[in-house]
């Protein structure tokens, strides 16, 4: 396989790197390349922007949650058929999960054989400026770094001191200057953009983005370095592995998905579907009831934007809550795990949720759970085995605070990252589980497998249920010969 791409990074969070990539890709779809676009490490928001700009689905690639052959196996599938592949990385070139740099965007970049194309934030800085880009260059001399962009550039004479600085000392090309700009079309939340479900205008973000990546990026030479790219040897198996089973009846598994939950890794959903699976999308902020459904999977994202709306729609948490009570199963991750609690506290103001677990969800103004996390299962639960180990990722601003721990069994140790208290996570009651924890599908294979065994378990029993009330209708009747 030899598709161009590239991995665009920065020396820190923070230093423009959605824009630059989602305008970068806007403009390369214009072009007719049909770039197909990835995020490293874990991430939803960014991950939601260049899905737009491409106009098709972003995928996520890390090699903390995933084996290094899942991740390149992933990319060299999901890049088949576009003219380019790009991969925003994540925080600072080199940051990883330890002082080596372990997981880290260059690693991902040198995974791939990927050139990369590393952006400085120039304000108040000229010289020093070549100064990092070489000891980029020095730190880590197998990584491909092949192309400069300058961002948040005063004027020409700024520019021109910084340009020449970089090509002289470093003999590397600048590829397109940023000017400083205003970020009040770019709102932003926590760590980065808004999600693209609150962003007042998402479409023009998109379309702006595309006109300054046009008008300040060297796109010709973008593409020339993306060409550069080497080989990558086939690894496709084993990937196609985790997707050859297949659920026999098929089940039908419902998601929610407006803007108060939104974060899902589309691998997720596609572990789901390669299955047998049918998945049907529901509003929890629209619909007054859970369709005929055997699973329900409730992702992430952010509820206390949408409690008011959330809290009034009675008839719909009183649907969900049924179906718990019913033994059907749920799945359900951060934003999904708040809204399955009794009630969600924002500001001191109460709104009721679902009341499945004896908890209540309370947002906090700093991050209370931030990075990777590693679990135990302490005990058999709907989803996983006792001592099953899990990796994921956790982003919280909320504490869970369990009123009744015999009705809500918290359900794993935490061996790193926070969880609910800093030694477990997850709330389990009859077929429903709910954690801080996001999983990724091909990193947790098994995932998608019990989601897929619950739901065949709980269509059996409707199944049943319905031949015994049908059965129970038909009058018996006495002295009737043949």
């Amino acid at each position: 396989m030899n598709i161009p791409r590239l991995l665009i990074a920065a020396l820190k969070g923070g230093s423009g790197k959605t824009l630059v990539t989602v305008g970068l890709v806007a403009a390369l779809r214009r072009r007719g390349l049909c770039p197909s676009v990835f995020k490293k490490g874990p991430d939803y928001i960014d991950s939601g922007w260049l899905s737009m700009g491409a106009k098709r689905p972003c995928y996520n690639l890390d090699q903390y949650l995933c084996h290094r052959d899942i991740v390149l196996g992933s990319f060299m599938m999901r890049s088949e058929g576009s003219g380019i592949a790009v991969v925003e990385g994540n925080r600072g070139l080199f940051d990883g999960v330890d002082n080596q740099g372990s997981y880290s965007s260059a690693e991902l970049a040198k995974l791939l054989s990927s050139p990369v194309i590393l952006i400085i934030d120039c304000v108040k800085m000229t010289g020093t400026a070549a100064a990092l880009v070489k000891g980029c260059l020095q730190f880590d001399p197998e990584l491909p770094l092949a192309g400069i962009i300058l961002n948040r550039v005063k004027g020409l004479r700024h520019e021109k001191v910084v340009r020449q600085s970089i090509e002289r000392i470093c003999d590397i090309p600048v590829l397109g200057v940023m000017p400083g700009m205003s970020l009040k079309n770019f709102p932003q939340r926590h760590l980065g953009l808004l999600p693209i479900h609150e962003h007042p205008a998402s479409v023009k973000f998109i379309d702006e983005a595309q006109i300054i990546a046009e008008n300040n990026l060297e796109l010709d030479q973008i593409i020339k370095v993306a060409q550069t790219a080497k080989t990558l040897r086939p690894i496709l198996d084993s990937l196609k592995n985790q997707n050859d089973l297949c659920c026999s009846p098929r089940v039908t598994i419902g998601i929610l998905r407006d803007s108060a939950f939104h974060f899902y890794y589309p691998e997720n959903i596609e572990a789901l579907v390669s299955r047998g699976a049918y998945v049907t999308e529901i509003s929890a902020l629209e619909s007054k009831s859970l369709p005929d459904i055997d699973a329900l999977y409730i992702g992430g994202g952010f509820p206390e934007t949408n409690a008011d709306r959330l809290s009034d729609n009675r008839p719909f948490l009183a649907s969900v809550k049924s179906f718990v009570e019913s033994g059907g199963p749920v799945y359900a991750e951060c934003g999904g795990f708040m809204f399955l609690a009794r009630d969600l506290v924002v500001d001191h103001k109460k709104f009721p949720m679902v009341g499945a677990f004896s908890a209540s969800s309370i947002l906090n103004r700093k991050p209370q759970g931030l990075g990777y996390v590693e679990l135990k299962a302490r005990f058999n639960n709907p989803f996983f085995k006792l001592g099953k180990t899990l990796k994921g990722h956790e982003f919280h601003y909320s504490t869970m605070v369990i009123h009744d721990n015999k009705n809500s069994l918290q359900t794993f140790d935490v061996l790193r990252g926070h969880g609910i208290d800093g030694n477990h996570d997850g709330l389990s009651v009859k077929n429903t589980l709910g954690l801080y924890t996001h999983v990724h599908a091909l990193g947790e294979p098994g995932w998608a497998d019990a989601m897929i065994r619950k739901a065949r378990e709980f269509q059996l029993t409707k199944i049943l249920h319905n031949e015994n009330t049908r059965n129970a209708k038909i009058p018996e009747v006495h002295g009737c010969r043949p």
